[in-house]
C-alpha cells in the first residue's frame, strides 16, 4: 500500500515528481520525505489506497461467516475440526456454515414459545402409552432393570434409591476379549457373605455349634476356602475350634451365656468373604466385539479405583450416585440418557430438547430435585404456583401467616386470578393508530 508522508510547507515539485515515478514503478512505495504528493501524482496514490483496500475487504467477507456465524462456540470448534480432517477450502468450509446457519436458525425457539408447556406435554401423552414390564438382561431373571412406566416415574420423582439399581461395567484391555477371565472377574465383584456359603447346626444344650462348608456354593462363587475358615474362626472368639473336613465344631464354656453365643454368631453371619459391597448378582453378556459386566446392585465409587475396568465408560443407572461422584453436571446428562433410552425401548419418538429441558430444571439448583411438592415446586417464589399444585390450602395459609406477596409474573398465577399469560402473543403489546394524524393511538 502506497504510503504518503507529511513534510514542511517548503517541498518542492522535483519531490513531489520524483515520489510519483517511484509510485509508478513500484507500485506502493513510499515518497520522499522531503516531497508531499500534490496535484496528479496524489491522485494516483489515492487510486492505489482503493484499490488495495478493496481487496483487503474482499479477504475480511471471505473469513466472515467464522467471525459473524451467530453459532454457538461448541458448533463452531466442531465445524472448524470437520474442515481440517476433511482439508476444505474456505469456500467450501463458508458453504458449510451457511448450511448449519440455516438449519440451525430453523430449529431455534422463538421468543415467547411456552417451552414449559409444550415439554410438558410432549413428555405426558407418551407416558400413557409405556407398560409396567421389567428388562431382564440375557434372558436371566437375577439381573433386572426397571423400564417403561415405572422407570420414568422413578427419574421424574427424582428418588434416593433405585428400584433395581444395576451397573454396566465395561472391562480393560486384557479382560474385554477373553471370556473365562470376565466371567471370573464377574464373579469377584459379587457381595458375598459368610451366610451365603456355610450352614449352621446349633446344640445350645451342649453349648456346640457347627458350621458346615456348603462346598458347591463356595466353588461356584470362586472363593478361597482357607480364607474364609480363618474369617469364620477370628469372627467366633471364646470358643475351642475344631475342623473336620468340611465341619468347623466350637465349643463354649458352660459359663458362656446363650445370648452372647448367639450374637456372636449372627454377627460372623454378616462378614464380607470378597465382592463389591451392594453388588448382589453380576452376569457377563457380549456387546459388539467385547464382554461386558452387567450388576445387579450399584456401587460405582468402589468399581471405578479397580485397575480391570475402562473408568471411563463404566456408568451405573442410578442417578443420585452420579451425581455425588461425578457431580451435578453428570448426573444431568443421565437423567437425560436414562429416560431417552427408556421412551426408545418402549418405540416412543420424542425430541430429546424436552428431556435436556426437564433435566435443567431438576439440577439447575446444584441437586437433583424431583418434580414433587417437596422437590421443584417447594422452590416457586408464587404462592399460587405452589398451591396450584398440591396441598392447595396449606400454601395458602403459609403464605398468609408469612405476609407473602404474589407477583403474578408466571403463568399459572396468571391463569388463577384470569388476567392474560406473558406467553406467546401474550408478550406483544401492538399499538395501532386509528383516525386521523390528530386522534391518539388506541392499544390493542
Amino acid at each position: 500500500m502506497a504510503v504518503v508522508k507529511k513534510a514542511g510547507k517548503k517541498s518542492g515539485k522535483a519531490g513531489a515528481k520524483a515520489g510519483a515515478k517511484k509510485t509508478a514503478k513500484a507500485g506502493a512505495k513510499a515518497t520522499p520525505k522531503g516531497g508531499k504528493g500534490t496535484g496528479k501524482t496524489t491522485g494516483k496514490v489515492a487510486v492505489k489506497k482503493k484499490v488495495k483496500k478493496e481487496v483487503v475487504q474482499k479477504e475480511v467477507v471471505l473469513e466472515q461467516p467464522w467471525e459473524m456465524a451467530e453459532l454457538p462456540k461448541s458448533m463452531l470448534d466442531e465445524i472448524a475440526v470437520i474442515a481440517e480432517r476433511e482439508n476444505l477450502s474456505k469456500e467450501k468450509t463458508g458453504k458449510l456454515i451457511d448450511i448449519v446457519r440455516e438449519r440451525y436458525s430453523n430449529i431455534t425457539v422463538e421468543a415467547g414459545e411456552a417451552v414449559g408447556i409444550i415439554a410438558a406435554q410432549s413428555l405426558g401423552e407418551p407416558g400413557t402409552q409405556l407398560t409396567l414390564r421389567t428388562k431382564h438382561y440375557a434372558g436371566a431373571a437375577e439381573v433386572s432393570v426397571g423400564s417403561g412406566i415405572q422407570r420414568v416415574e422413578e427419574i421424574v420423582d427424582g428418588r434416593s434409591k433405585a428400584k433395581y439399581p444395576t451397573m454396566t461395567i465395561y472391562l480393560g484391555m486384557g479382560l474385554r476379549n477373553d471370556l473365562k477371565a470376565a466371567e471370573k472377574f464377574a464373579k469377584s465383584l459379587v457381595d458375598v457373605r459368610v451366610e451365603d456359603v456355610i450352614k449352621i447346626h446349633e446344640d445350645y444344650a451342649e453349648n456346640k455349634v457347627m458350621i458346615e462348608l456348603l462346598a458347591d456354593k463356595i466353588k461356584a462363587r470362586g472363593i478361597d476356602e482357607k480364607d474364609l475358615v480363618s474369617k469364620i474362626k477370628k469372627g467366633i472368639t471364646g470358643a475351642k475350634a475344631q475342623q473336620r473336613k468340611e465341619n468347623i465344631h466350637f465349643l463354649f464354656s458352660k459359663r458362656e451365656s446363650l445370648l452372647k453365643i448367639r450374637k456372636s454368631l449372627l454377627k460372623v453371619l454378616k462378614i464380607r468373604v470378597q465382592g463389591v459391597r451392594g453388588i448382589e448378582k453380576t452376569i457377563t453378556v457380549k456387546e459388539g466385539d467385547e464382554y461386558i459386566v452387567k450388576t445387579s446392585g450399584s456401587n460405582l465409587k468402589i468399581v471405578l479405583k479397580m485397575k480391570e475396568i475402562d473408568p471411563e465408560r463404566t456408568i451405573t443407572n442410578d442417578i443420585m450416585e452420579i451425581s455425588k461422584i461425578l457431580g451435578i453436571e453428570a448426573g444431568r446428562r443421565r437423567i437425560v440418557d436414562e429416560l431417552y433410552n427408556t421412551l426408545t425401548e418402549n418405540n416412543i419418538a420424542i425430541d430429546i430438547r424436552h428431556l435436556l429441558l426437564l433435566a435443567d430444571i431438576m439440577t439447575f439448583s446444584g441437586s437433583i430435585k424431583g418434580i414433587v411438592r417437596t422437590g421443584i415446586t417447594r422452590g416457586k417464589a408464587s404462592p399460587f404456583a405452589r398451591a396450584a399444585f398440591e396441598e392447595t390450602t396449606k400454601h395458602l395459609l403459609d403464605a398468609a401467616f408469612f405476609g407473602e406477596v404474589e407477583k403474578l409474573e408466571g403463568v399459572v398465577e396468571n391463569i388463577i386470578v384470569g388476567q392474560p399469560i406473558k406467553v406467546g402473543t401474550g408478550i406483544v403489546e401492538l399499538i395501532m393508530k386509528t383516525g386521523g394524524a390528530g386522534k391518539p393511538a388506541a392499544k390493542v
